[in-house]
C-alpha cells in the first residue's frame, strides 16, 4: 500500500473521530441549555435561543473554517467547547441576563477574531521582519493606562484602559503579540548575546506589569519566556538563571508589595479572616467541597455566594454544579488542546512558527494553572482569568485570536504534509 493511501485513511479516520467529537460538543450545547430553559418552570426565551444557537455556531465555524484551511479540527472544537461552557455556567448563575447575553458577543468577537489571526499567519508567513515594530507596539500598549484619560484602576491594578462604557485590557491582548515578538528574537539564534535585546523587551513588558501590579500578567509574562527561551536555545545554566532571578524578585516583591504579602497570608490559612479578605477563597473552597464527584446540578448549587464567580473563581463555580469529575475532564480539554498544539510545534517547518506554536500553548497551560491552582488553594491568588471560560472580553477575544494563529499554523503544516506527499508519490510514479 501506497504512503498516499495511508495517509487518506489516517485523515478520513481523523476526520469520522472529530464529527464524533463535535456531535458530542453539540449535543452538550443543546441539552445544558435546555435545562436552564426550563428549569425554573417557566421558559427562559434568551436561554432557549442559546440552546439552538450554541450549537449552530459551533457546527458552522467548524464547517466553514474546515472549508477554508486544513485546519486541526480537534482543536477547534475544543475550544470552542470551552467557550461554551463559560456561557452555559454564566447562564446559569448569572444575577441577570445581561452577563451571558454579553458574553456570547465577546464570544462572536472571538470568533471573527479567530477568523483573522489564522488567515494572518497564513497571509504573512516572514513576521520576523516585523518583529522591532511589534515590539514597540507591545510597550506602548503595555503603558496606555498611564494617560490620563483613559487609564482605569481595577482592584489595584492599573491595567486597563477605557473610554464612557467601553474598557479593554491592554495585557490581555499583548500576550499574542508577546509571543510572537519572543519567536521572532529567537528563531535561529542558539547564542545567548543574540537573544539579549529580546530578553531586555521581555523585562520591560514584567517591569511594566509590575509598575501597575498586575502580578499574574507579569508571572505569564516571565515563564512564557523562560520556557520559549529554553525551547529555542537548550541552555540550561542561563534558563535556570532566570529563575533564580525570577524568584529574587519574587521574594523581593513579597517584602516590599503589601497585595503580596496579603495574598501569600491569605493562601496559608484564608480562615483568619473568612468573612473579608479570606471570603473569596474560603467560599471556593466550600464550593468545590460542596460539588462532590458529580455536582449539585444546574441551578441547584449556591455559586453565587463566591465573590467573582463569573471571572476568577468561575472554576469553582462550575465544579459546585457540575462536580469534580466533570472539572477534571475540563482540565483534561486544557492538556488536550496543549498536546495538539505541541504537535504543531513539532510539524512546523521553520523554527519561528515552532516557536510560536509553542509560545501560544505554553501560555495558555500557565494561566489555566495559575487559575486552577489559586481556586484551589494550591498556589496564591493571583488575579488571571481561566482561558474561553471566564466572563470579560479582553482575555476571550485575546484567546481566540491566539488560538487563530496555532490554527493558521496547523493548516500551513497541513498543506506542508501534503505537498511533500504529492512529490514522494510523484517520485515513484516517475
Amino acid at each position: 500500500m501506497s504512503n498516499f493511501k495511508i495517509d487518506e485513511m489516517r485523515q478520513a479516520l481523523m476526520r469520522s473521530n472529530t464529527r464524533l467529537l463535535l456531535s458530542a460538543v453539540m449535543m452538550f450545547q443543546a441539552l445544558a441549555m435546555g435545562l436552564i430553559a426550563f428549569q425554573s418552570g417557566t421558559v427562559h426565551p434568551q436561554a432557549l435561543l442559546l440552546a439552538a444557537a450554541l450549537p449552530l455556531v459551533t457546527g458552522l465555524t467548524t464547517v466553514l473554517m474546515g472549508r477554508l484551511w486544513p485546519v486541526d479540527r480537534a482543536i477547534l472544537i475544543l475550544v470552542l467547547f470551552l467557550c461554551s461552557l463559560g456561557i452555559i455556567t454564566l447562564s446559569d448563575i448569572a444575577r441577570s441576563d445581561v452577563t451571558p447575553r454579553t458574553q456570547a458577543i465577546y464570544a462572536l468577537a472571538g470568533i471573527f477574531a479567530m477568523f483573522v489571526g489564522a488567515a494572518f499567519v497564513r497571509r504573512w508567513r516572514q513576521w520576523k521582519r516585523f518583529t522591532p515594530a511589534l515590539m514597540v507596539l507591545c510597550l506602548m500598549a503595555l503603558l496606555s493606562p498611564y494617560l490620563p484619560v483613559v487609564g482605569i484602576v481595577k482592584n489595584g491594578a492599573r491595567n486597563w484602559v477605557g473610554f464612557r462604557r467601553l474598557s479593554v485590557q491592554p495585557s490581555e491582548f499583548m500576550k499574542p503579540v508577546m509571543i510572537l515578538c519572543l519567536a521572532g528574537g529567537f528563531a535561529n539564534r542558539p547564542r545567548f548575546m543574540q537573544c539579549v535585546p529580546t530578553l531586555i523587551f521581555a523585562a520591560a513588558c514584567c517591569g511594566i506589569l509590575l509598575m501597575q501590579r498586575d502580578l499574574g500578567a507579569v508571572l505569564l509574562y516571565f515563564l512564557t519566556t523562560v520556557l520559549m527561551y529554553y525551547a529555542a536555545t537548550s541552555n540550561a545554566f542561563i534558563t535556570l538563571s532566570g529563575l533564580g532571578m525570577g524568584a529574587g524578585a519574587a521574594v523581593l516583591a513579597y517584602r516590599t508589595i503589601p497585595l503580596v504579602q496579603t495574598r501569600v497570608a491569605l493562601w496559608k490559612n484564608p480562615w483568619t479572616d473568612p468573612t473579608d479578605k479570606g471570603l473569596q477563597l474560603v467560599q471556593s473552597l466550600i464550593a468545590i467541597g460542596s460539588g462532590g464527584l458529580f455536582g449539585m446540578g444546574l441551578g441547584l448549587g449556591r455559586p453565587r455566594s463566591i465573590p467573582l464567580y463569573y471571572s476568577d473563581f468561575i472554576f469553582a463555580a462550575i465544579t459546585e454544579e457540575f462536580g469534580l469529575v466533570f472539572a477534571i475532564g475540563v482540565l483534561t480539554v486544557y492538556v488536550l488542546i496543549i498536546l495538539r498544539g505541541l504537535i504543531v510545534a513539532f510539524n512546523a517547518r521553520t523554527s519561528y512558527h515552532s516557536l510560536a506554536s509553542f509560545g501560544l500553548v505554553v501560555i495558555l497551560g500557565l494561566q489555566t494553572m495559575l487559575i486552577v491552582g489559586g481556586n484551589t488553594k494550591l498556589i496564591p491568588l493571583t488575579g488571571v482569568t481561566l482561558p474561553l471560560v471566564c466572563y470579560g472580553g479582553s482575555s476571550l477575544v485575546s484567546t481566540f485570536f491566539s488560538m487563530g494563529l496555532l490554527l493558521g499554523m496547523s493548516s500551513m503544516n497541513a498543506e506542508d504534509e501534503a505537498k511533500d506527499i504529492e512529490r514522494l508519490e510523484m517520485r515513484e510514479g516517475g
